[in-house]
């Protein structure tokens, strides 16, 4: 019973916390580190799960330089796109567009690898694949994905609505629609690659990496879109 509260908890924590307006300003990164220290103490004194369940004690530097690695490549084509006015259109954000200098930089190595990277990954590729392991490893990357994809669906519905001001609500929900089932499929890659390096600081890494240098493309891409290239 209490993995399944615990599996609730989660899939309702982000979708709520998106409604509260200063969440995603300052209280963003000190909020999801709060959390991960809660979840971590639940997780071991309640749900009875180690370090090593949660792939933290088993996680090597060698575990992250893989996952950085791997993330670069997969960011590598939005860079490949930001090169093009016509690509970069496909790669812009008008949610990043605006940060530069030491903003950017935050964003990129404080905002994304902390509040985002570390917190998922623990929350998903941690604390609920160990949680469900017992079912089976299928049953546990199956349930922690499809957690994972919900967990998106209020930054997917904002996501939407600032790159396409006025959408109808068919063009939100289609939009929320793919990115949960995206997000649910690269669930399921973290969890593999955790499950294949048994630890977290691989699919830590790999998000991190992926996420703040798609961050840095879409910047790069919105300001292309903003200003042509004569």
């Amino acid at each position: 019973m209490a993995r399944v509260l615990v599996t609730l908890a989660l899939a309702a924590y982000n979708n709520a916390a998106n409604r509260w307006p200063p969440f995603n300003r300052a209280v963003y990164v000190p909020a999801n580190l709060f959390a991960a220290l809660v979840l971590t103490f639940v997780a071991t004194s309640v749900l009875g799960l180690s370090l090593e369940d949660l792939g933290i004690a088993t996680s090597t530097p060698g575990d992250a330089v893989l996952g950085l690695v791997l993330g670069a490549a997969l960011a590598a084509p939005s860079f490949a796109l930001s090169a093009t006015t016509r690509g970069a259109r496909v790669v812009a954000d008008r949610r990043v567009a605006h940060l530069r200098g030491a903003a950017l930089g935050y964003q990129t190595l404080v905002r994304v690898p902390l509040g985002t990277a570390l917190w998922e990954e623990l929350a998903f590729r941690g604390v609920l694949v160990a949680a469900w392991r017992d079912e089976g490893d299928v049953t546990a990357a199956l349930v922690s994905s499809a957690v994972f994809g919900l967990w998106h669906v209020a930054p997917a519905a904002t996501m939407v609505r600032v790159n396409a001001p006025g959408a109808r609500r068919a063009t939100v929900v289609r939009g929320v629609a793919a990115t949960v089932a995206a997000t649910a499929c690269a669930g399921l890659v973290l969890v593999w690659l955790r499950m294949r390096t048994d630890s977290l600081a691989a699919p830590v890494a790999l998000h991190a990496a992926l996420n703040s240098l798609a961050t840095l493309a879409s910047v790069i891409a919105s300001r292309r879109v903003e200003t042509p290239p004569g």
